[in-house]
């Protein structure tokens, strides 16, 4: 019943129902606290999950504080879980931790959310070393949000610097399977562009790189144009103002 309710929860989240998707992850967050408390082996992973699918509904309906103390209870459970068993707790730790980086720098806790961010990074890091194939995809994508979080902090050559690692592991991932990496290259093109230009006077990479973008969201919206066509504008705006500026900042 409880994973039902969070995958209830899920897809009216996705359908932008959240008061309705809130209504079903708070139950689940509910059935599973009971279960837990009765038998934690067996349901506190569970429990952990609601949670962190709980504090994303919150936080869509800007109850950010509800939020953080959702993120902040998942993270807790899960490092509790990853110290008895590392090899099957710890890739969720770094999922909560991403999702906890979030929470912290929408309340402004930029610092706090920093540390997350890291720590969520170097647990992914050793976990792509492992195994790449299994966690290299989600090293790239904490990469990112480490990146915008350092972007925040000012810290732009830093940045930059995560952000470019990640569009290296999306080129690879990409070259060995388009259909599902190349919307991620794209993304993570966009992001390293514009800390680009928070680091240079010149334009040219992001140039570079935003074209790129343009060029992979150009043809998944042929193919999928309800997914990826609002993707496709963004691009072609941000290429559009870079392509507009003096010759000399190029």
């Amino acid at each position: 019943l409880a994973r039902s309710l969070n995958s209830l929860g899920s897809i009216l989240s996705e359908l932008g129902r959240q008061e309705e998707a809130l209504t079903a992850a708070t139950e689940a967050v509910e059935v599973f606290r009971r279960l837990a408390a009765a038998d934690p082996t067996a349901h506190k992973p569970d429990l952990a999950r609601s949670l962190n699918n709980l504090g994303n509904i919150l936080s869509e309906l800007g109850q950010q504080e509800e939020a953080l103390t959702a993120a902040t209870e998942a993270v807790e459970i899960r490092r509790r879980l990853a110290m008895a068993d590392p090899a099957t707790a710890e890739p969720d730790l770094a999922r909560s931790l991403n999702n906890l980086g979030n929470r912290l720098a929408g309340l402004g806790r930029k610092d706090e959310a920093l540390i997350a961010a890291t720590e969520a990074v170097e647990i992914r890091r050793r976990l792509a070393a492992a195994n790449p194939t299994a966690h290299e995809h989600s090293l790239a994508r904490s990469l990112n949000n480490l990146g915008n979080i350092l972007s925040e902090l000012g810290r732009q050559e830093e940045a930059l610097t995560a952000a470019t690692e990640a569009v290296e592991v999306f080129r690879r991932l990409a070259a060995a399977d388009p259909t599902a990496y190349e919307a991620d290259l794209a993304h993570s093109l966009l992001v390293a562009a514009v800390f680009h230009l928070n680091n240079s006077a010149t334009t040219d990479e992001a140039l570079r790189m935003t074209s790129t973008a343009v060029t992979i969201f150009r043809g998944l919206a042929k193919h999928n144009p309800i997914a990826f066509m609002e993707l496709l504008q963004n691009a072609e705006h941000i290429q559009a103002q870079l392509m507009s500026r003096p010759a000399k900042e190029r």
